[in-house]
């Protein structure tokens, strides 16, 4: 017997909440407001080239 469509949601849905609450995404790390200040920050980062041959 093959389940009716509402509970393939029901199932997918309970499987879900599980993962979710096992492994919970963390808010905290996802960079939003602070994408300009990040791309201030790195650009004032100084360039250092590696150095070709033996000097």
């Amino acid at each position: 017997m093959t389940p009716s469509p509402e509970q393939h949601r029901e199932r997918l849905a309970t499987v879900r909440r599980t993962l979710e609450s096992l492994h919970p995404v963390p808010t905290d790390t996802y960079i939003t407001d602070d994408i300009p200040l990040l791309l201030t920050r790195l650009s004032q980062i100084p360039v250092v080239r590696e150095r070709s041959g033996n000097r």
